[in-house]
């Protein structure tokens, strides 16, 4: 971002929630039956997150960056209510950004200049409130430390800015304040950084990071927001602390003032970058192009569909949509309902209903061996096959005839169909009765499709 007994308790939420609601909105907003059951645990073989239960959580993100600053208690239940009625599983959050900025209630984060060792507890304790309508939706919450920022616009960025001027020791307490103050929340990761490789605030942001990990309970993990084009483990690989990673790019260019003198990927490129490391952890698309009108990371529907796909079909467990919203600009109610949003519940739809977890990337082409677009440029098509080699999906970025080698697949029949990423609508089935090499068409209209083969 440029310029986050149990059945007992889940009953009472579906009996007591409806009397918070505003007029329209059912009771099915509020309870469903498929919530996951906090906290979340890596996976076993470290790649995805799943629920207490062992379901897989597919982090599903929305980039609602100052819902704490900018929202009222009911503002923020707005929010969360709509963004769960699009199929959002998960709201990544800044404790605060703005130093200087009050929250609706008059309420700064800190006394006395930004002394990180004397926080003002009505203002946490609103980000409380909040966290709480968010457990009680089963949204996840993934929430910075103070934002350090890009651009000297937030609390890092130089030896006057907060960060530096608190020092490692006032920073791990801060640390320390957080994660004894939301300890009871289940439904919370945090993330540390925001927007910045750490340079002269390393030692702070390391210290903070540290001071929440010896107070905060183990489950609720953390993470590090780069600059782009880094993930999290390019500056953080083997910290003891880091608990899953976080990638950020937008698109292959060259090396610019921000980018830290390295060549911008495209979203598949740092996935699978990602993905090949040795020290195994889940990542996710923490950011990237953002859906809307002004800047210089703004995209169109296309692309916020591109990134969701090509980051879940090359190893992501998750990935963050973003738009105009992450301030709540006054139009925030109108921004909600932009179409790539819209679009974004049709990305939970298709994955939440395939064994998604299983899914491995198709590294040489192995599966989807013709057609597959170029490298380096944004046509790539991505494509991961299951572990049991049962199931195949492909994310093609615009039309073209593909060609699948059955061959490669676990069985002797095969159901083809293609998924509109934009209507959420599959194609009539096909059936595919042969292993050998078959050419495959997808539909002519639209700009982009989904692949998706089934062994029968």
């Amino acid at each position: 971002m440029r310029n986050a007994n149990l059945q007992t308790i889940h009953s009472m939420r579906c009996l007591v929630l409806p009397l918070l609601a505003f007029v329209g909105l059912t009771m099915t907003a509020f309870c469903q039956s498929g919530n996951p059951v906090f906290p979340l645990k890596i996976s076993e073989n470290r790649r995805y997150f799943v629920d207490q239960t062992g379901k897989p959580f597919f982090y599903h993100a929305d980039t609602g960056w100052q819902i704490f600053q900018r929202l009222t208690t009911e503002d923020a239940r707005e929010y969360l209510i709509f963004r769960k009625n699009q199929g959002f599983t998960t709201i990544q959050t800044q404790v605060i950004m703005n130093p200087e900025g009050a929250n609706p209630y008059g309420h700064r984060a800190f006394l006395n200049d930004n002394d990180f060792s004397k926080p003002d507890e009505a203002y946490h304790d609103q980000v409380a409130r909040i966290l709480t309508i968010a457990d009680s939706l089963g949204l996840f919450i993934v929430m910075s430390q103070p934002w350090a920022g890009c651009c000297r616009e937030a609390f890092g960025g130089g030896p006057d800015k907060p960060i530096l001027k608190n020092g490692p020791a006032k920073n791990r307490q801060y640390g320390q304040y957080l994660g004894r103050k939301f300890a009871r929340f289940k439904n919370l990761y945090y993330l540390m950084g925001g927007d910045n490789d750490p340079k002269g605030e390393r030692a702070e942001l390391v210290a903070m990071a540290e001071g929440l990990r010896e107070t905060a309970p183990a489950y609720q993990l953390l993470t590090y927001h780069a600059s782009p084009p880094h993930s999290s483990t390019d500056l953080f690989q083997y910290a003891p602390w880091l608990g899953f990673s976080m990638i950020y790019t937008y698109w292959r260019e060259k090396p610019n003032d921000w980018s830290n003198g390295d060549t911008m990927p495209h979203v598949y490129e740092a996935a699978i970058r990602e993905y090949t490391k040795s020290d195994v952890m889940p990542f996710v698309l923490g950011e990237s192009q953002y859906e809307g009108s002004t800047g210089n990371d703004i995209g169109l529907p296309i692309h916020v569909r591109r990134q969701a796909y090509w980051t879940m079909l090359c190893g992501g467990a998750g990935h963050a949509y973003g738009s105009e919203i992450w301030n709540f600009p006054k139009n925030w109610r109108e921004i909600m309902r932009n179409p790539g949003a819209a679009q974004m519940q049709h990305v939970a739809t298709l994955f939440n209903s395939l064994p998604w977890h299983t899914l491995r990337p198709d590294l040489r082409h192995q599966a989807l061996v013709g057609g597959y677009g170029d490298w380096s440029k944004p046509n790539f098509a991505t494509t991961a096959v299951s572990e049991d080699k049962k199931l195949m999906v492909s994310y093609l970025p615009d039309i073209r005839p593909v060609t699948v080698d059955f061959n490669y697949l676990a069985g002797s029949a095969f159901s083809v169909r293609w998924f509109d990423p934009v209507r959420g609508a599959f194609s009539p089935e096909t059936k595919v009765e042969k292993k050998q090499l078959t050419r495959l068409q997808c539909p002519p209209n639209g700009d982009d499709w989904v692949l998706v083969v089934k062994s029968l």
